[in-house]
């Protein structure tokens, strides 16, 4: 009964539809360049919506498939999408349930990603008739689902985690530290509502996985601080070899956007009341300075695709 209690108060937390801000514009892949094909599969009883983003007539170098963070959906990336679709791949990307343009009346819980990812890969494994390699990344929610990709009845060869947080349990508890003393029930009712998703730990893939991991972390990260993430990971794998770990000086919780950007967002968000606030008019965003990202970050992502 416990266990039941606490998932319904986990879904309370989570009862809210992530569908951006809208003070934000949200780029196309045409509006970089790029062309898409729209696609949709079922998760559950939800339809969830995405593309495929794609140069024309060139053939690709694999498949990469990008999943989104928390609040918005895969067009909040579309610049990075489109970046790393120039460098020769085709870019797979989804809005999970209850996120922008996917059914659900709510997200409900963060595990709910991995069962969209389940969903996705049982669509798309029968329709595959590439035979390329397949590579994964993710931001922040979307780094935790990048690094679930590393189960390996998904064939994924390459992931990185940008930002991602290891354990549903330990960024959940963070953001309430109470949930720390009652942390076996917490991992008991995530079970029962979600099954071997609910408490899966990411280190427990990475340990067993032969794919190459890429972690990318900023070292001023607020949210899903080192401490849930990089320092973790290069305690446990300094001396696995498929596993990198890349700490960017001073960048926060986006380290693919340059600092300026960064900045600029945070300044945004805490001063001119820009995020999980009521709409303002007077809000005028500088998408010269936004939509800038870091390029030794996403070259070493680049890099580490070729590789």
């Amino acid at each position: 009964m416990l266990s039941w209690i606490l998932l319904a108060a986990v879904h309370k937390a989570f009862g809210y539809r992530g569908d951006g801000e809208p003070q934000l514009y949200y780029f196309s892949g045409a509006d970089f360049g790029v062309s898409s094909e729209a696609f949709s599969f079922h998760s559950g009883k939800n339809l969830l919506r995405g593309e495929k983003f794609f140069l024309p007539g060139v053939k690709p170098k694999a498949l990469v498939f990008f999943f989104h963070g928390l609040g918005g959906g895969y067009s909040s990336y579309t610049n990075e999408i489109a970046a790393i679709v120039k460098q020769g791949y085709w870019v797979y990307a989804y809005d999970n349930t209850g996120s922008m343009t996917s059914e659900g009346e709510c997200i409900g819980c963060l595990a709910q990603s991995l069962l969209d990812q389940k969903a996705f890969f049982e669509y798309f494994d029968p329709l595959d008739q590439t035979g390329l390699p397949r590579y994964a990344i993710g931001h922040s929610w979307g780094g935790f689902t990048a690094l679930g990709a590393l189960d390996p009845k998904y064939h994924v060869d390459k992931v990185v985690s940008i930002s991602g947080f290891l354990s549903l349990v330990n960024v959940m508890e963070t953001q309430m530290k109470a949930l720390k003393k009652f942390e076996w029930l917490l991992r008991r009712a995530l079970r029962k509502g979600y099954g071997r998703y609910g408490d899966l730990e990411m280190t427990d893939l990475i340990a067993h996985t032969s794919a190459r991991v890429l972690y990318i972390q900023g070292e001023a990260d607020n949210l899903v601080t080192p401490s849930l993430g990089y320092d973790v990971l290069a305690r446990l794998f300094k001396d696995k070899e498929n596993v990198e770990l890349m700490l960017v000086p001073g960048a926060m919780h986006n380290p693919y956007w340059t600092l300026e950007a960064q900045k600029y967002f945070y300044d945004l968000a805490r001063e001119k009341h820009f995020v999980g606030r009521a709409f303002d008019n007077s809000v005028v965003v500088d998408y010269s300075i936004l939509n800038h990202d870091d390029p030794k970050v996403m070259g070493r992502i680049f890099s580490f695709f070729a590789e």
